[in-house]
């Protein structure tokens, strides 16, 4: 299972949430006048995450939903704060960004159908490979919906129907869980010639790896990190991020942003977690303390989804590196929020 440490200590994670920290503050001046998006409306963003992310590994897709080869402009073997600033370009646009070692492809625009089929189609051939009785009648259906798999890779506040960022990630993420099944049916659909099978063998391989940056810092886990513009949970203030392709079937993570509140501090203290609201804390406004907070949910099943998770606080110091009092005063001032005093 994957721990804190492998999710969040590279720097595409530490930029996304230096970001989410400036819309928090969006939107906790949204939400004391009385305009704080529903918890299941778009719109739960701030300047440098307006229209949502996909990031994912380049090596995972072969061609856009036009069929045409994916190009970028090579930024080279770069340093961490200019991959950070790569990144924040990259929010700007809509679709997917495909991460390599040597580049970053903005914009681009996915075929949702293809990955569907391909994830629909590698779980139904499991299920059918490994099932014990050899009659097809009477028993469980074999067959696998795109559904059963966005599922397993969401929360359950996250219902049906799914929106096509959920949909197009989640399916996505399979390449990730299962990467020979995912090259033989690329093989297979896309009919690949030996060179190209050559090429998609040594771009999934290198999907699956993490890469360094020349100052010796980790650029981006082989992780798919999903940036929503709808906060899901009532108790969330901004967008939530979602991260797959993790370890097994149905492993992922979430991150959000929760005011400190008797249910979560319950959670917390069944969890074994401990709060400490003077280390861990990212906004503190009015009465509300708002904290980062990251679950790592277990594998499990097509179709199901295990209620079985870890739990962390985030540090905004400690874990991420982040200054805070320089990110917060310059969102203050770009969302025009006044301090507020304690009740």
């Amino acid at each position: 299972m994957a721990t804190k440490k492998s999710i969040i200590d590279n720097e595409l994670i530490r930029e996304i949430l230096a970001i989410r920290l400036d819309t928090l503050w969006k939107m906790l001046g949204q939400n004391e006048a009385g305009f704080l998006p529903d918890k299941n409306d778009e719109g739960a963003t701030g300047k440098f995450d307006n229209k949502g992310a996909i990031f994912t590994p380049g090596g995972l897709v072969y061609q856009d939903v036009d069929e045409r080869s994916i190009l970028y402009e090579p930024h080279g073997h770069i340093d961490g704060k200019s991959f950070r600033e790569r990144i924040r370009y990259s929010m700007r646009f809509d679709n997917a960004s495909l991460l390599y070692p040597d580049g970053i492809a903005n914009g681009i625009n996915l075929d949702g159908g293809f990955f569907s089929k391909a994830a629909r189609r590698i779980y139904t051939y499991k299920r059918a490979a490994y099932r014990r009785k050899m009659k097809i009648g009477n028993t469980a259906p074999i067959e696998i919906t795109a559904d059963d798999i966005i599922k397993s890779h969401c929360p359950t506040y996250i219902k049906p129907p799914y929106g096509a960022r959920t949909r197009i990630s989640s399916c996505l993420a399979v390449g990730l869980i299962n990467p020979p099944l995912f090259f033989a049916y690329n093989t297979t659909e896309l009919n690949f010639s030996q060179k190209q099978s050559q090429r998609f063998i040594a771009d999934l391989d290198q999907a699956r790896e993490q890469v360094v940056s020349c100052d010796g810092k980790i650029l981006y886990p082989p992780y798919i990190v999903v940036c929503h513009d709808t906060r899901y949970k009532e108790n969330n203030y901004t967008g939530l991020t979602r991260i797959l392709g993790i370890g097994k079937f149905g492993e992922f993570a979430t991150i959000t942003f929760e005011a400190v509140t008797p249910l979560l501090q319950k959670e917390m203290k069944r969890r074994k977690v401990r709060l400490k609201p003077e280390e861990d804390a990212f906004a503190e406004y009015g009465n509300l303390t708002i904290l980062a907070i990251l679950r790592i949910y277990n594998q499990t099943n097509p179709g199901r989804r295990s209620l079985k998770y870890s739990m962390y606080t985030l540090a905004p110091r400690e874990d991420l590196g982040l200054n805070i009092r320089k990110i917060t005063a310059e969102a203050k001032k770009r969302y025009n929020i006044r301090r507020k005093r304690k009740k």
